[in-house]
């Protein structure tokens, strides 16, 4: 499917608009629906509470620090490409985090989960401008707004029912398992009305740049977590002042490369 016209409506758009936004919900409710299962995840994995700190920030750190990256690989590679594979290694995470067999396992599933939603996430909005006209853009970008909100008032809805229900005796992994039919879902709808949006090879992906973000973030997040639970030694605020002068230094070397070009 391509756009022959940019103000010729494009069959299918309000399909694919769905698509992405069940993507982006799926996505965003994970965030919140993991803080209601951490008693009973706490009581099956007899966790401590650094490793449940875990389960929930490392999704997150693993999010953020593969954000722009993978925004940066869908130009490359393709968009509507890099928006698939996303939600696959994001529902495939999702299984891995609903058989999960301990706490380790768990925290390594929320990793896959969290390279599936960097993969994914940038993808929703650059694909936009390829479904719609001019005319009608503000009110799919408008829709994005509207289903944040929702994500963040479901999740933790959505994530005591399922718990609360017990459904097959699973108790909390329900939370995850469902993520599993609406990605595959998704993944048919996009295939479908996803309009196939070639990348460019003749960009670069600034490697450098990526490993001085996730340092700086790194230097941030590890005492957040940790400093609690070992008792803020000197160390840990060592980590968090050295987040400045790196994030300076991340600061200078995308000053360079924009004055390279």
């Amino acid at each position: 499917m391509h756009r022959t016209n940019d103000d010729e409506p494009l069959a299918g758009r309000w399909i694919a608009m769905a698509t992405l936004l069940v993507a982006g919900f799926m996505n965003l409710i994970d965030v919140t629906i993991v803080n209601v299962a951490i008693p009973s995840l706490q009581r099956a994995f007899d966790a401590t509470d650094s490793q449940i700190e875990w389960v929930v920030a490392i999704y997150i750190l693993t999010f953020a620090l593969l954000l722009l990256p993978m925004g940066r690989l869908g130009d490359v590679i393709g968009r509507r490409r890099m928006f698939i594979a996303g939600v696959c290694v994001f529902t495939f995470g999702s299984a891995l985090c609903g058989i999960a067999p301990s706490i380790y396992g768990l925290v390594a599933a929320r990793v896959v989960q969290g390279i599936g939603g960097a993969m994914m996430t940038p993808q929703t909005l650059a694909i936009v401008p390829a479904l719609f006209a001019p005319k009608e853009r503000g009110l799919a970008f408008a829709l994005f707004g509207l289903s944040a909100g929702l994500a963040s008032v479901t999740g933790p809805v959505l994530g005591g029912f399922l718990i609360e229900s017990n459904i097959s005796g699973l108790e909390w992994r329900p939370i995850f398992l469902v993520n599993v039919p609406v990605g595959i879902l998704a993944v048919l709808a996009a295939f479908k009305f996803v309009p196939t949006l070639p990348g460019n090879k003749g960009l670069e992906i600034d490697g450098v740049g990526i490993a001085l973000a996730a340092i700086t973030t790194l230097l941030v997040m590890f005492p957040l977590i940790e400093g609690r639970q070992i008792g803020w030694p000197v160390w840990i605020f060592v980590m968090m002042a050295a987040a400045l002068p790196m994030l300076w230094v991340f600061i200078l070397w995308q000053r360079h490369r924009a004055a390279a070009g």
